[in-house]
């Protein structure tokens, strides 16, 4: 009989689907793993655009002078109470020697052919904290001209302030304390100051990035994720090898590799999942195409084969069978030829491999896949098979495109639903297991498919030529 798993079953063993929880620094490091080319690329990038920018950039020079601010001791007032008049006085000194009065008498004075406005970007001021001492900059492009710039504001400086404070009763001159000195070296661009913003902002990007592809990334990629979305326990991880492409059944016999060893431990899984309610009708399927379903599901029935079980692998997708092609079986006749009354089980199955195992392959296809399969017929196929096998491995078309691997599942005491890591996302593990739910099938478990592997195993694990595993059936 086939155990129904209830909704009240699933919310009593934990199983259920919760939200998904916020990103930690655990995810946010997986993100960093995950797309650490990403962020060295992007970082590259940050550097050469700094390079790009500090070639492009012209050099600055910049010609430097320091002007001493004294105010005169007369009668009217003390020299504390002068200098307290040229510190207050100082910082307005800043506003002339960037003003446009001055600029116009250095351009009046040099003849240089520069506009009032060039003049002024090329000068700033500051004053030194607690102190009357005013230091002036003048940056150019030309060395030459910064330092004829410099000389002109040192020698008319004085005299433009002078006509500004006429009138008042503290005389104030500006005596040159310093300068003008030209500095031979360019202050601008800062080539390692640039580089080292570059990386650090381009290391910044990639980083965000990162993180904000991890956030947006609805696929699976881990256990725990696939267990929260499907609501039933991850019975296995297979990674992928790059033989698979080409060869994705393992060959009996010869299966030491470390994706042997995951079927193997995916059957043992399914063994224990349910002690108490043995499966012997299994379902493999998936939410969408490419996920590895019929691979997987004749990888499975071999390893349930090799450990002595009498299994059956039904290929029961009726409309782009792949069991055939990946185990170089015979498809005139097979699982159609059965439901429609044309031949009888054992007439049609094919035995594959040293371990016994008994392939059916889906036959000619028909036009009514899901009415086959959900018809009296099968049921009465499936009857007759739980009778003449241990195990009978059902692989079905995925869920989400049609209703052909829900209908087959009502049939079968368990569901494994495969999830491929990378590709399939939450939203579409959510539609399988609902559509699995809504005709009460059993959903046993999940398994992610075409995980990453950490290295591969350097024995060879596939095989290329499987027609020596084949044995005649009794219609040949």
């Amino acid at each position: 009989m086939k155990a129904v798993a209830s909704q009240d079953d699933s919310r009593a063993t934990g199983l259920e689907r919760a939200p998904r929880p916020p990103l930690d620094l655990r995810a946010h490091l997986a993100a960093l793993r995950r797309f650490w080319k990403s962020i060295a690329a992007i970082t590259v990038v940050g550097a050469l655009v700094a390079i790009l920018a500090s070639v492009l950039t012209p050099p600055t020079y910049e010609t430097r002078m320091t002007f001493f601010v004294a105010t005169a001791v007369n009668g009217t007032n003390t020299p504390l109470q002068a200098d307290e008049f040229a510190q207050r006085r100082v910082n307005s000194y800043v506003g002339v020697v960037e003003s446009e009065q001055l600029a116009r008498v250095v351009v009046s004075k040099t003849g240089l052919p520069l506009q009032t406005a060039d003049v002024m970007d090329m000068i700033s001021a500051s004053v030194q904290p607690e102190t009357v001492l005013l230091n002036v900059r003048i940056t150019d492009v030309s060395p030459d001209r910064s330092l004829i710039v410099a000389r002109s504001v040192a020698a008319n400086l004085d005299r433009v302030i002078g006509g500004l404070d006429a009138g008042t009763r503290n005389a104030v001159s500006l005596r040159v304390l310093s300068g003008p000195t030209l500095n031979p070296h360019a202050v601008a661009p800062r080539k390692t100051l640039n580089l080292a913003l570059g990386l650090l902002i381009g290391f910044g990007l990639g980083v965000a990035q990162a993180i904000l592809r991890q956030q947006l990334d609805r696929s699976i990629r881990d256990r725990e994720k696939l267990v929260e979305a499907a609501g039933v326990p991850a019975l296995g991880v297979l990674h992928l090898e790059p033989a698979a492409k080409s060869s994705p059944v393992l060959v009996p016999r010869m299966g030491q590799s470390t994706r042997a060893e995951e079927f193997r431990q995916l059957r043992t899984n399914l063994r224990f999942v349910d002690a108490a309610s043995p499966v012997e009708v299994l379902v493999v399927t998936s939410s969408v195409e490419g996920e590895g379903k019929s691979s997987t599901a004749a990888n499975l029935a071999q390893s349930f084969a090799e450990s002595g079980r009498r299994v059956l692998l039904v290929d029961a997708d009726l409309r782009k069978p792949k069991l055939q092609q990946y185990l170089d079986l015979e498809g005139s006749a097979g699982l159609t030829s059965v439901l429609i009354g044309e031949a009888e089980l054992r007439e049609v199955t094919q035995e594959w491999g040293p371990d016994g195992l008994h392939v059916l392959a889906s036959g000619p296809l028909p036009p009514n896949p899901s009415e086959l399969l959900g018809s009296p017929a099968m049921e009465k196929f499936v009857r007759q098979a739980r009778n003449e096998y241990d195990l009978v491995v059902i692989d079905t078309p995925p869920l989400l495109p049609v209703t052909d691997g829900a209908v087959t599942s009502v049939l079968a005491d368990g569901v494994l639903l495969l999830v491929r890591y990378g590709r399939t996302r939450v939203e579409q593990v959510h539609q399988a297991v609902e559509a699995l739910e809504s005709v009460d099938a059993r959903v046993l478990g999940s398994v992610l498919t075409m995980a990453v592997a950490g290295r591969t195993n350097p024995r060879p694990s596939y095989g290329t030529d499987r027609s020596r595993f084949r044995k005649a059936s009794p219609s040949d």
